[in-house]
């Protein structure tokens, strides 16, 4: 610090305020040094001018990179221990992949036993964020309950969440979704719309329970669908020809009942009925069983054909649904 009486103070203030061109220096030189330098970076070589910055990773070529590093971490310590970083480090995509390691529907790693606790908790973590892979998995643990307690309220709270990007891979979680809004499961209110247009969005992405549930909309006129047998035929016919088990019963119902155009045929709706218990469909279990007054006479007689085909029936083939040939339905469907 200049202490007060400094020579060169007194001096600077004598000039400051005895000198004009002294004090209009003082004052315009600072200026012009700054306009000095603001000129200089102006004018600096254009490949110093146009330095670019890093660009984050695309958001596929990251996707790629984690399903690598996932599929060395099967067998490998340290890609294994890297991805856990990543995941801990609060990357959604790769706490979805971390998760993948302790599913036991999935059972892919060598190095640690499947961990339904840590799964859902890896999924949790990645779907809090919005992450489709880990909202659809999660969604589906709750949903079947295989692993854990059966839970609808929660299967539906992550399946509702989807839908906001792209529905590639998302087809069963979507079925889910629409189920959700089409039964009220889990307190959802009722909403068909919403409902078909999961289903359709599972349709979309190939799933055939999509279809055959997107079906029901066309055949009733409901959910904003308007309604048309041919286009519920259509639906429920490439779902049984998927083999899925819903499409199978509708097809087969409409071959019994000769709905939406068709010539009603006995035989062609036991062989999709006897398909569709074969799948352990329950709503056809139940359907048989609890209402057979709805199914012709000339169904029951070609189904008791083709349970006694099956070793499943004994009795006569006379075309009505007695004791033993729901007994054979049961059997079929459940066992």
């Amino acid at each position: 610090m200049m202490p007060v009486n400094s020579p060169w103070l007194a001096a600077h203030g004598k000039l400051w305020y005895d000198d004009k061109r002294y004090r209009f220096a003082w004052i315009a030189w600072p200026q012009a040094l700054a306009i000095l330098a603001l000129l200089w970076f102006w004018a600096m070589p254009p490949s110093a001018k146009h330095a670019q910055w890093g660009k984050p990773m695309d958001s596929d070529a990251r996707s790629t990179q984690l399903t690598e590093l996932r599929d060395a971490a099967k067998s490998s310590q340290s890609a294994m221990d890297s991805l856990e970083r990543d995941a801990i480090g609060g990357e959604a995509l790769a706490q979805f992949f971390f998760g993948t390691l302790f599913d036991p529907d999935l059972k892919l790693s060598t190095i640690v036993q499947p961990d339904i606790a840590k799964a859902v908790g890896w999924y949790a973590r990645g779907a809090s964020q919005g992450e489709d892979s880990s909202l659809r998995n999660i969604a589906l643990i709750y949903y079947y309950g295989t692993w854990v307690r059966r839970d609808y309220t929660r299967a539906c709270y992550y399946a509702g969440k989807l839908g906001k990007g792209s529905l590639q891979g998302l087809g069963n979680a979507l079925v889910v979704k629409g189920d959700c809004y089409a039964r009220g499961l889990g307190d959802t209110k009722v909403d068909l719309v919403q409902a078909a247009n999961a289903y359709e969005g599972a349709y979309s992405d190939g799933n055939a329970r999509g279809g055959a549930a997107l079906g029901y909309f066309y055949e009733n006129g409901v959910g904003g669908r308007a309604k048309s047998g041919e286009t519920a035929l259509k639906y429920y016919r490439e779902a049984a020809d998927k083999g899925d088990s819903l499409g199978l019963h509708n097809l087969g119902a409409a071959y019994n009942s000769g709905l939406f155009g068709l010539q009603r045929d006995g035989g062609e709706a036991a062989r999709l009925i006897v398909s569709a218990l074969e799948t352990k469909y329950e709503v056809t279990v139940q359907s048989l069983t609890t209402h057979p007054e709805i199914w012709s006479g000339d169904f029951w007689q070609n189904l008791q054909r083709r349970l006694a085909e099956k070793g499943l029936y004994n009795g006569p083939i006379d075309g009505r649904a007695n004791s033993a040939t729901l007994d054979a339905v049961k059997r079929l469907g459940r066992n």
